[in-house]
């Protein structure tokens, strides 16, 4: 990507950030990238991408994990049955412990897996251009024309940069 060139331009306010993008795209800019610390919604959403599945896979396997916890503490009381002073062989109020932890670990394990998938399948083909200092607090968009160095300006980016 060395020989790249457009506008690079930073951002603080996720907000702003948003509104420049929604303000690029309908001026035609095509070739338009963002790099951004976090997955702000509103910059996603101005970008047109849809929302991420992680939050759905995570929560399913949550669910899965907790009747799982049941599903083995109901049938190691069956094919054990251990009558305790008259009560019930299976009694719900221990085993949600058990299916607690089995939600939290299966969630946690299938997060991470889906995360790396996720990370992996959704790499950038073309990423902004390198050697810029970007900071943990900025936003950054690239955009491959460089009639756009006003309007970004007045959209409120902190620095406007041409890369070549």
């Amino acid at each position: 990507m060395p020989n790249e060139r457009g506008l690079l331009a930073m951002f603080s306010d996720p907000a702003r950030a948003a509104q420049a993008v929604r303000e690029l795209r309908s001026r035609g800019a095509h070739d338009l990238r963002v790099s951004m610390p976090a997955a702000f919604p509103e910059i996603l959403e101005a970008l047109g991408r849809p929302p991420s599945r992680l939050g759905r896979v995570t929560l399913s396997a949550a669910a899965t994990g907790t009747l799982a916890g049941f599903a083995l503490c109901i049938g190691t009381s069956l094919a054990w049955p251990l009558v305790t002073g008259g009560k019930a062989i299976v009694s719900m109020p221990p085993y949600v412990i058990v299916a607690f932890e089995l939600s939290v670990l299966v969630g946690a394990v299938v997060n991470l897996v889906a995360l790396t998938v996720f990370a992996w399948r959704g790499r950038r083909q073309r990423a902004i251009p390198a050697n810029i200092p970007f900071s943990v607090d900025r936003i950054g968009i690239f955009v491959a024309d460089l009639g756009f160095e006003q309007l970004l300006r007045d959209g409120g980016a902190v620095e406007v940069k041409r890369v070549a």
